[in-house]
């Protein structure tokens, strides 16, 4: 086991810090590229402008073309002409053009549009949920790493401190007891390692998941005891907040004007409400128009040619359809009523995310003030007892006690900075602005 560790911690401080280190940018390109829900989304949203030209298409008059050949052959008994048979060969073209008239085209074509919207605002949606996704997943792997970090720093420190302790204890100078004290802190400090590399592993899995790629961070070379000094590059990574809007009264306007799961919701309720007129026309007459032309040949000895023309006008009116024309109507105003409240219910689950990370985001602020002097604090207090165990004052339990403080402290700090990017993230996504162009990344 401690063969282990050393060459974990000799590979840990021997990294070249030259090397270029994963950024954020590059997380979020890659998962954009990589995730297939979002080339889904766009084969979507292809389909829905194709719907729309369909669609706009059924305005104009539709046109068939028909022809005929054939041989037709009569035999006549008792025949009184020469021949004995009739041999024809009938031919006929016919063009047939018809024109619906009313408002159902109409209202298709606004309906066509409107899904199109509605498609473009959920392409963005799912976009947002895969970035969202994605941040979360690159500032998870470095959280989990810089909590390995700090297991690692109190594992050694208390390997040391055990090692201390017995030489100690072969002078006479301690008990027994605080030998055992030492090897308890030591066996816990390991386990927590453990459990931070474990958690480090399914950092890293949900990462490929979503990235598609392992992550590509590069980590600082040891050269101080202390945790701000001793974090990985990356660590100045959670200081690097997105903008985010200026007040809560801003969040919310930004999350009712933007959000894109709203809006889709929003192009709903209007193709609900035009579902309502499509199905009161029904209780109306259609009219349209149709024209033919046509020409029938008929080649024998004799050629007799025969040419029609015709324009007809038709109006359909339904008398009877076993109620379904009154069962389409309030199914179709039972929807908008459902979508409705959908935007409602939508409205007020959005005003609880936006003031949640918003109230999450201030308190956070102030958290981490605080536990960076508490770490500096924990630090002090460390040290101070280190050196007056030295002199008799303090014991092994109260050197343990002040290494488990300085630990808990650290963790604490290097939690409250991820909370703090994961909510600017969720408030960001509330708001709709979760996007390439608001983060300022090309693409």
């Amino acid at each position: 086991m401690i063969v282990y560790y050393f060459s974990l911690l000799f590979l840990l401080i021997t990294l070249d810090t030259n090397l270029s280190s994963e950024t954020l940018e590059d997380t979020l390109i890659d998962s954009y590229k990589y995730y297939p829900d979002i080339n889904k989304s766009k084969l979507d949203l292809k389909n829905k402008i194709k719907e729309v030209v369909i669609s706009k298409t059924d305005f104009l008059p539709s046109v068939e073309l028909s022809m005929s050949q054939g041989r037709k052959i009569t035999e006549s008994f008792p025949d009184t002409s020469n021949y004995g048979y009739d041999a024809l060969n009938p031919s006929t073209i016919d063009i047939d053009i018809s024109q619906p008239l009313g408002s159902s085209k109409f209202l298709s074509f606004e309906s066509a549009k409107n899904n199109l919207k509605a498609q473009r605002f959920a392409d963005k949606s799912i976009i947002q949920d895969v970035l969202l996704r994605a941040s979360k997943a690159f500032y998870t792997v470095l959280k989990e790493r810089f909590l390995l970090d700090v297991a690692i720093k109190n594992e050694t420190t208390l390997n040391t401190k055990l090692v201390a302790t017995e030489q100690r204890f072969e002078f006479k100078s301690v008990t027994k007891t605080d030998v055992f004290l030492a090897k308890a802190s030591l066996e816990k400090a390991i386990s927590e390692r453990i459990e931070a590399e474990n958690n480090l592993e399914i950092a890293i899995s949900e990462y490929v998941a979503v990235v598609g790629r392992e992550p590509d961070i590069n980590w600082k070379k040891k050269n101080k005891e202390k945790i701000t000094s001793n974090n990985p590059i990356d660590w100045l990574k959670f200081g690097k907040i997105p903008n985010l809007p200026t007040s809560l009264n801003e969040s919310l306007e930004l999350a009712f004007l933007n959000n894109p799961d709203l809006n889709k919701l929003r192009f709903e309720l209007i193709n609900s409400k035009i579902q309502i007129r499509s199905n009161t026309l029904n209780f109306f007459p259609e009219f349209s128009i149709s024209g033919s032309y046509g020409k029938t040949m008929e080649s024998s000895r004799t050629i007799e040619r025969k040419d029609s023309f015709e324009v007809t006008a038709n109006l359909s009116m339904p008398l009877f359809n076993k109620g379904h024309n009154f069962f389409n109507l309030e199914k179709s105003k039972n929807t908008a009523i459902i979508s409705q409240r959908k935007i409602e219910s939508k409205k007020i689950n959005l005003q609880h995310e936006v003031k949640s990370a918003w109230k999450k985001i201030e308190s956070l602020k102030s958290s981490i003030k605080a536990l960076e002097a508490s770490v500096e604090s924990n630090l002090v207090a460390f040290e101070g007892v280190e050196q007056e165990a030295g002199v008799g004052t303090r014991t092994t339990f109260d050197i343990l006690s002040a290494q488990q403080a300085l630990t808990d402290a650290e963790s604490n700090l290097v939690n409250a900075k991820f909370q703090l990017i994961n909510s600017s993230f969720d408030l960001l996504q509330a708001c709709g602005l979760l996007t390439f162009n608001y983060l300022k990344i090309k693409i």
